[in-house]
C-alpha cells in the first residue's frame, strides 16, 4: 500500500466479483429455472432436487461469498497479483457451478449425510476463517511486530486454515449428495499439499529462520496429529 492506495484492490474487487456472479447463477440455477434452461441447452432432461437440498445449497454458497469478502478485504490485508484473481476466479466458479449442479439435479431426499456435510461446513469454516481472526488480534499488538504466530488454533497444524477449506468443501460435496463433488476438496488438498504449502514454507523459512524451524519440527504440516 502506498499512499493509502492498495494495489491489489482491483484483483481483490475481480475475485470478489467473479464470487458474486457465480451465488447469482447458483441461486438462478435452484430456483429460477436455471435447471431447465440447462437441460434445454443440450437437448436433455435435468432431475430437479428437493426444496430443502436447493435451500442448502444457495445457503452454504452465500456462506462462502460472505467468507470469503471478510477473509480478504479485512483479515488478510496482503496483496493480490492480477494473475492470482484470475486463477482464483475461476477456480470459485468451477467450484460453485460443480456444487450446484450436482446436489441442483440429485432427486434424491435429504438424509443424514447431507446434514453431516452442513456440520463439517460449518467446522471447516471456523478453522478456516476462525483461524485467521486468532492471528489477526494476535498480530495487532506491537509487541508482537516481525514474530511467527504459533498460537490459537494453529498450534495443532501449521496451515489449519487450509485445513478448514478441506473439511468445509467435504461438508459442502456431502450436502449435495453426488460422489462426483468429492472431487473438488481432493483437488484442493493436493494442490495444498503440493503447491501452496511448500511455496509458503519456502517464504517462512526465510523470514522467521530458527523460529519457523521449531515450529515445524513439533506442529503438523496440514492435518492436526496426522500430517
Amino acid at each position: 500500500m502506498y499512499g493509502g492506495y492498495d494495489a491489489s484492490t482491483g484483483p481483490k474487487a475481480l475475485v470478489t466479483t467473479c464470487n458474486a456472479l457465480a451465488v447469482a447463477a447458483v441461486a438462478w440455477f435452484l430456483f429460477f429455472g436455471g435447471t431447465d434452461t440447462v437441460a434445454g441447452w443440450f437437448g436433455t432432461e435435468l432431475d430437479h432436487a428437493e426444496l430443502l437440498r436447493r435451500e442448502l445449497l444457495i445457503a452454504l454458497s452465500v456462506i462462502y461469498l460472505l467468507r470469503f469478502i471478510a477473509t480478504t478485504f479485512v483479515m488478510l490485508r496482503r496483496s493480490m497479483e492480477w494473475s492470482e484473481a484470475a486463477a482464483v476466479g475461476v477456480w470459485v466458479l468451477i467450484i460453485h457451478a460443480t456444487m450446484a449442479y450436482l446436489g441442483g439435479t440429485n432427486a434424491a431426499s435429504v438424509g443424514v449425510l447431507p446434514w453431516l456435510g452442513v456440520v463439517l461446513y460449518l467446522l471447516g469454516s471456523y478453522l478456516n476463517t476462525g483461524s485467521e481472526y486468532q492471528r489477526k488480534l494476535w498480530k495487532q499488538a506491537p509487541e508482537h511486530k516481525g514474530k511467527l504466530y504459533t498460537e490459537g488454533l494453529f498450534k495443532y497444524s501449521m496451515h489449519i486454515n487450509y485445513f478448514g477449506d478441506v473439511v468445509l468443501f467435504t461438508g459442502f460435496a456431502l450436502v449435495t449428495g453426488s460422489p462426483w463433488a468429492f472431487v473438488i476438496p481432493a483437488i484442493m488438498a493436493c494442490l495444498f499439499s503440493f503447491v501452496n504449502i511448500p511455496m509458503l514454507d519456502k517464504y517462512l523459512a526465510e523470514r522467521y529462520g530458527e523460529a519457523f524451524h521449531q515450529y515445524s519440527e513439533k506442529t503438523a504440516k496440514l492435518v492436526p496429529f496426522v500430517y
